[in-house]
């Protein structure tokens, strides 16, 4: 996310122009991969990838499932409403001399996104909307603190691979269960915790508070990115800055999901707290 430059004050900004939508693009599934339990990559394919390259580390989509009765969505009119069942995610592997894209689904139960990728098979179609910008990562930072749950995990791979091999990076992942823990990789020196949290949804971020409790010191030149559970994400930046003196402009905070809230907000950075 870029901020808007300095405008004089003897000078009126400019008025915004309405944010263009990026036309819809139709893929069909070509891949299933089960990558644990609970986690699904999926290779999306299609003609319409043609030009379609991620903006940065974290990045987002939007898929379109299809809706009760449909056994795939109405491609979305360039003006018409918000399709109901859209959901945000991570382009993790994009290849564009295959027009191929890979997303990773947590299957969290029932929900547009999670039951769809729970049955997902080869040919079935999707539309994408983007990419929006993602994480803007500051490749001369000596430290990293990517701080997780599985649901951002995606996010986290990204910006993994985008670190230099100078940098640093510790890691603490929020996960269901051992069962979900895989290798990741970066060029930088990576210092990786898995934590389990368990079933209970409601448990979701403290495992990780207790975690960051044990750690040394953070260093001031340290960039956080914090992303998971809404009201987890809001806890831990209020640790990390009321407790573990952290400085709020070190962190990048996105709160990926909440706890029974059904459609809850792509653009959660937490800013009410």
């Amino acid at each position: 996310m870029s901020l808007p430059s300095k405008v004089s004050a003897a000078t009126p900004a400019p008025e915004s122009a309405p944010r263009q939508r990026r036309p819809p693009r139709h893929v069909q599934v070509s891949r299933v991969q089960a990558l644990s339990p609970a986690m699904r990559r999926i290779t999306l394919t299609g003609a319409e990838l043609e030009g379609f390259a991620p903006v940065g580390p974290a990045s987002y989509i939007k898929l379109i499932f299809p809706e009760p009765g449909q056994t795939e969505p109405s491609r979305p009119l360039p003006d018409g409403p918000r399709a109901v069942s859209m959901r945000t995610y991570t382009p993790l592997a994009v290849r564009p001399e295959a027009l191929e894209v890979d997303v990773d689904f947590v299957l969290h139960g029932e929900g547009p996104a999670s039951s769809w990728a729970a049955q997902a098979s080869v040919g079935q179609v999707l539309f994408l909307m983007g990419p929006g910008p993602g994480y803007a990562l500051d490749a001369d930072a000596p430290h990293h603190l990517l701080i997780a749950d599985d649901s951002a995990l995606p996010a986290v791979e990204t910006i993994l691979a985008a670190l230099p091999a100078t940098a640093r990076a510790q890691v603490l992942l929020e996960v269901i269960t051992a069962a979900e823990e895989r290798t990741l990789h970066s060029p930088a020196q990576l210092d990786l915790t898995w934590l389990e949290r368990g079933t209970d949804h409601r448990a979701a971020g403290l495992p990780t508070e207790k975690a960051l409790r044990a750690l040394p010191p953070i260093a001031p030149d340290t960039n956080i990115y914090l992303a998971c559970e809404a009201a987890a994400m809001r806890r831990i930046r209020t640790l990390l800055t009321s407790e573990l003196g952290v400085s709020r402009n070190q962190i990048v905070g996105r709160g990926y999901w909440k706890l029974d809230v059904r459609n809850h907000p792509d653009h959660d950075y937490g800013e009410d707290a």
